[in-house]
């Protein structure tokens, strides 16, 4: 298979580009035509090898909730030695949805897809300089929804299989207060924050279909509905110097508003390098805490059984 895709790799992902989008990549919402939808890693018998590989800490195979319940409610489970085409049938038929992980550090032709991917976009758009590449997939079940939430890195999200919607909505007040980035930047908020459903007279709405790829502004907060059919995604992460200095900024901004100080998003020359020494600091001190013993907070509670009617059976 990886031979196949080296070959299918020496051509461009991305297709029918527009001198033009350099000026808006990042800027504004743009939607782009791609190949990843073609490529072999994604024919049902590679995507089943694919799911049996994947290692336990680099996938969550999750039940939601009704709609309008709390992440934190949704049940998560188990695939340990599933076969990867039972998987499959388990989210066509019934409600779930599957995320692998960071496909770039374990399976060698996600890595060549990602280093393809941003090498192709730092060729056409000058001064984009990246690190950080991670690359992720979902597969979930006709219907399935993503809630509004706010991604910390850059983000773009590329359609395989199925069709769905994604709405995109401002990184300001209502849509999203600097507390509520705070928040999310320190952990101590979900990505998912307060909707109202008047928001989506603001949203760009996005119908993305097989072959197309969305790319948005950073922090937009974000919404998807899958129409009724199995959708495949893949989601790829970046950081710039850039996005990593207004992530350091805005991490510390939410330090010293626990503290009873507020904060500016725009800091610049001593500031900003003492914002970013805090949150360096503070990344460090946290990071022991957490390799001191913390557990898992959404521990697996069922195991996928194709024998059971929703096929859920208590581990």
């Amino acid at each position: 298979m990886y031979h196949d895709l080296a070959l299918v790799l020496q051509h461009d992902l991305i297709v029918e580009w527009k001198e033009h989008y350099k000026e808006v990549f990042g800027k504004h919402t743009l939607l782009l035509k791609n190949r990843l939808h073609e490529l072999p890693v994604f024919l049902p018998e590679n995507l089943a090898r694919l799911i049996e590989a994947t290692p336990s800490e680099h996938y969550d195979f999750v039940r939601p909730g009704a709609i309008g319940t709390k992440k934190s409610q949704w049940l998560q489970g188990s695939i340990e030695g599933a076969k990867g085409e039972d998987v499959l049938r388990a989210v066509e038929e019934g409600r779930f949805w599957l995320s692998l992980r960071a496909l770039q550090e374990w399976d060698e032709g996600f890595r060549q897809i990602t280093s393809k991917i941003f090498d192709e976009l730092e060729v056409k758009v000058p001064g984009f300089e990246t690190f950080k590449h991670k690359t992720g997939m979902l597969i979930s079940s006709p219907g399935a929804q993503v809630y509004y939430h706010a991604d910390v890195p850059g983000q773009s999200l590329w359609q395989v299989k199925g069709h769905k919607d994604v709405y995109i909505y401002e990184n300001s007040d209502p849509f999203l207060s600097g507390e509520q980035l705070e928040g999310i930047f320190l952990g101590t908020t979900e990505e998912e924050i307060r909707f109202e459903p008047w928001y989506d007279e603001f949203a760009t709405k996005v119908t993305l279909s097989p072959g197309e790829m969305a790319h948005w502004p950073l922090n937009n907060p974000h919404r998807v509905e899958n129409h009724d059919e199995v959708n495949i995604s893949v989601t790829t992460e970046h950081f710039t110097k850039e996005i990593r200095d207004f992530y350091a900024i805005v991490y510390a901004n939410g330090l010293l508003r626990a503290a009873g100080i507020s904060g500016s998003r725009h800091s610049l020359g001593a500031m900003k390098y003492a914002k970013m020494a805090l949150a360096a600091a503070h990344k460090m001190i946290y990071k022991k805490m957490v390799r001191s013993g913390a557990t898992a907070k959404s521990p697996r509670s069922f195991k996928l059984d194709m024998a059971a009617p929703d096929f859920m059976s208590d581990l």
